[in-house]
């Protein structure tokens, strides 16, 4: 189970990456883009961990993360953002 929450963990930290990057594109402050930076190096960082667990084949591992960092980005665009998703942008 400790090996799921190294997965949950790689995906929180590539969202968190990707919504710096994000407050990046917004204010063009090199700040966010450096944090960014940092929570990409360590995403990757514990996606190699999760990869010499062998828990997961890297497809696998790759599919799972991209999952929940799809949902999870999906939900930061409509709560916090307030952005307005049509029904095949759901999709």
């Amino acid at each position: 189970m400790a090996i799921f929450w190294l997965v949950v963990a790689v995906a929180l930290l590539d969202v968190a990456g990707d919504i710096l990057v994000n407050q990046w594109a917004k204010t063009s402050s090199i700040r966010w883009l450096l944090i960014a930076l940092l929570m990409a190096v360590g995403a990757v960082t514990m996606f190699g961990a999760v990869l010499r667990q062998k828990h997961y084949s890297f497809a696998v591992a790759v599919i799972v993360i991209v999952l929940i960092h799809s949902g999870l980005v999906l939900a930061w665009d409509y709560f916090v953002e307030r952005t307005t998703l049509t029904p095949i942008q759901w999709l």
